[in-house]
Parts: C-alpha cells; sequence; structure tokens
C-alpha cells in the first residue's frame, strides 16, 4: 500500500485538492443553513444563476482534480521515461562510440599486418618463381603470357618484357596438332609432350597444368631442357645393346661358365646400382634375404639358385629408366610412376632371348604382384604369382623401407616390421612374412 502511495504521490496530491473544496463548501453552506441537512438540500436545490455555475464547478472540482492528477501523474512519468531512455540511449551512443573506436583500431592494426604478411608472401613467391631450376610461363585461357621466369628469360636469351604479352604458340612451336596446351585446355587435365626444338636446337619437354576455380582460370606451363637425358639415353641405349650382345654370344656356353656368368652379372648389377647413390647395395641386400627366406622355407637347391639370379637383377629394367626419377626428392607424377611400373616388364624383353634365364624371368617380371590382386604388370594374386617372386617382393619391400631414399630417411627395422605385418595377407604372402619376420627376430 505505501509502495503504491509513494509512486502514485502526484496524482493523490492533485486529486485530493478537489474533494478538500468541495467538501469545504458543502460544510460551508451547511453551516449557513443552520447545520441542517434539509435546509442544506434546499438551499443547493434552489440555486439560481450567476451563482449556479459557480456550484457546479464546485461540485465537479473532485472530478476535475482527478483528471488533472491523472494527467499530470502521466505526463511527469513519461517526461521521466523519456529522460531514461534518452540517458540510456545517450550512454549506449558513447559504449558503441568506444567500441567502434577500438574497433577500427584493431582493423586498422591487422590490415597493417595483413598488408605486411601480403607483401612478404609477394615477395617470397616472385623469388621462389624466379629461382625455379625450370623454365615457368603463366598463360591466362588465351593462351596470353603473363609472366615468365629467369629461367626461360635467360634459356631464350630475351627480357621479360620482349616475351610477356604475347602467345605461347609463338615462343614454342610444337608438332602440328600435339600442344599440350591446348589439350590441357580442353580437357582441364595436365598435358605434356616431348619434341625437337629447332630453334634452339635442344629437345624439350613441356607441360602445361590447367589453375582451376571452379573453371580454368590459368594455366602454369613448364619447360624443361632434356637434352642432356637424351644424349645419356642414347649412350645408354648403345651401352645395353652392347651389354645384350654380351649376353647373346655368352649363352651358348652358359653350362660351362656358370660362375663368370655369375660374376659378371653381379658386375653388371654394380654398375645398375651406380646409377644412383640411393640403390647402392640394394640388390645385394635383396639376394641376401631372399636366399634365407627360401632357404628356411626348405626349397630345394635348383630354386634357390633361380631365385638368388632374379634377385640380383630384379631391377635390371631400371637400366631404361632416366637417372632423375632414380634420385627425384619429391613425390612422382603419375606419368612418372608409370614409366617406373614399366622396369619389370622392360627386365623381361632385356633377358628375354637368354634361353638360360626362362626359369627366372617369371621371378623378375612379377615381384611387383601384390597377393590381394592390385599389383602390377598383370595383377596376379594368391598362388598365381610365382612363389620366387612373392619371396622376392617381402625382401626388396623390407631393403626398401630400412635404407635411405631420395625422398626421405630409412624409415628404420621395426616400422619395417610392422609394415610387413600390416600388409600381410593385402600386399605380402603371409606365410612369407611370418617365416622372415620370424628369421629376423632369432
Amino acid at each position: 500500500m505505501m509502495k503504491w502511495i509513494r509512486r502514485h504521490t502526484i496524482f493523490i496530491s492533485i486529486s485530493s485538492v478537489g474533494f478538500i473544496f468541495f467538501l469545504t463548501y458543502l460544510y460551508y453552506d451547511y453551516t449557513i443553513q443552520g447545520a441542517s441537512i434539509k435546509g442544506l438540500l434546499r438551499h443547493l436545490k434552489n440555486v439560481n444563476f450567476p451563482f449556479l455555475p459557480m456550484h457546479i464547478m464546485l461540485f465537479l472540482s473532485p472530478v476535475i482534480s482527478t483528471t488533472i492528477g491523472y494527467l499530470f501523474e502521466k505526463i511527469f512519468f513519461y517526461k521521466r521515461g523519456l529522460e531514461q531512455k534518452v540517458e540510456e540511449k545517450t550512454a549506449f551512443l558513447k559504449t558503441s562510440e568506444e567500441n567502434l573506436r577500438k574497433l577500427s583500431e584493431e582493423l586498422e592494426i591487422k590490415v597493417l599486418e595483413r598488408t605486411k604478411q601480403l607483401q612478404e608472401s609477394l615477395h617470397y613467391w616472385k623469388d621462389t618463381f624466379d629461382s625455379m631450376p625450370y623454365s615457368i610461363i603463366i598463360a591466362d585461357r588465351q593462351y596470353k603470357i603473363l609472366r615468365i621466369n629467369k629461367s626461360l628469360s635467360q634459356f631464350l636469351g630475351k627480357a621479360p618484357g620482349e616475351i610477356e604479352g604475347k602467345k605461347c604458340q609463338d615462343i614454342f612451336k610444337t608438332p602440328d596438332n600435339s600442344c599440350p596446351i591446348e589439350k590441357a585446355m580442353r580437357t582441364g587435365n595436365p598435358a605434356s609432350i616431348e619434341f625437337f626444338e629447332s630453334s634452339t636446337n635442344r629437345h624439350l619437354w613441356i607441360q602445361a597444368t590447367p589453375v582451376k576455380h571452379g573453371e580454368i582460370e590459368a594455366l602454369i606451363i613448364s619447360i624443361v631442357d632434356i637434352t642432356e637425358l637424351k644424349e645419356k639415353e642414347y649412350l645408354l641405349e648403345k651401352s645395353k645393346d652392347a651389354f645384350l650382345n654380351m649376353l647373346r654370344d655368352m649363352h651358348e656356353s652358359y653350362n660351362n661358365l656358370k660362375e663368370l656368368f655369375v660374376a659378371l652379372i653381379s658386375a653388371f648389377v654394380h654398375a645398375l646400382d651406380a646409377k644412383s647413390q640411393w640403390t647402392k647395395g640394394h640388390s645385394e641386400n635383396v639376394t641376401k634375404y631372399a636366399v634365407m627366406i627360401a632357404k628356411e622355407m626348405g626349397m630345394d637347391t635348383t630354386e634357390i639358385d633361380n631365385l638368388k639370379v632374379a634377385a640380383l637383377i630384379h631391377d635390371i629394367g631400371k637400366i631404361g629408366t632416366y637417372d632423375y626419377l632414380l634420385d627425384k626428392s619429391d613425390m612422382l607424377t603419375d606419368e612418372e610412376f608409370k614409366l617406373i611400373q614399366m622396369h619389370p616388364s622392360t627386365a623381361v624383353d632385356i633377358l628375354n632371348d637368354i634361353k638360360q634365364l626362362k626359369d627366372i624371368l617369371p621371378i623378375i617380371k612379377h615381384h611387383h604382384e601384390r597377393y590381394d590382386g592390385t599389383g602390377y604388370p598383370e595383377a596376379l594374386k594368391g598362388d598365381e604369382i610365382p612363389i620366387g617372386a612373392r619371396i622376392l617382393c617381402v625382401a626388396d619391400s623390407f631393403d626398401a623401407m630400412t635404407a635411405d631414399r631420395p625422398y626421405r630417411q630409412s624409415l628404420g627395422m621395426e616400422y619395417a616390421k610392422s609394415e610387413l605385418k600390416r600388409c600381410s595377407g593385402t600386399q605380402f604372402d603371409p606365410e612369407i612374412v611370418d617365416t622372415f619376420l620370424r628369421m629376423i627376430d632369432h
């Protein structure tokens, strides 16, 4: 109750004035009429103009004062509410202004930092682009050259300004209907070509790679000078032919010269390993592991001898593989990996004319088949794969994992053993894995 009275003080104060006037008036008339109610009522009934309006006003004074009190109270609270809202809005605007100021300062700092990072990234990208050892072109969808790196500028003997803005086809004349740039743009996939460029008298390998963000936005074109590789390939072919001629001369007297033959095979393996420092000793290690497994499994002497020779020359097919692929320090492209996958079949092609080696050719050809049938070159599975090839697969994989490679360091003995266990039944024959792990654990 008191709370209501405090809240409505203005209303009560103003409305009570009317009631006071009204009661005072009645009391005054009451006393004038001899303190008689009947006299008072008779007096009020007989009031005439000009006193009638005054009496009406006095009678209505409670209603008028109550109405005025109600309106004043509403006006007061409305004004007070407006003032509070103005104060709250002012405080909110001040807080918002302060927050906006702080946010503006933070954004300014972030913009400056981001600008600095972008500038650093741009300088880093330019330095990296220009330091690439191979020639690179960035072209738009219309084959217009947007930028070249220093390697291409030096190769052509022209300043970037003389080349940028021209069409790619104006720089290198590829054979008709074989432009990798147009093919990449048409198919949306990388395309490459190897050809002899007459204006520079060089053998070149060109690959065009589309840059996509939904649709093709640009092309990255890399140009590699493979002249030295082609010359080495020519010399290698001559060496291979000479080697094959030597083997053909020897195979008729193979039975009488077995020890010499094995020695020559080993020497050739050393020459093959010398193609890359990373594979040095690999064939000997694989041979050691393969022979250990074969003996533990109770294979006969002839099978062990065949497996030994197969293990020694199982990578002979790599003689036809570019040196840079064997020494490459990063991941191979799909095309490069396909070239590597050809080495078992290439080995068979090299050795196919030597009839004394006919029993070891299946071992060499299928040493990259997988037990679950997902290997190459023929996707054989299970017992379809020669037992010698299954043994060679385990020995070859174990030595590869425990040796350093240009793209990684040795994975270690424990990791190699765990991988053999993990891939037992998928990549490897489970029986051979169990036999090999039992041997190296004792």
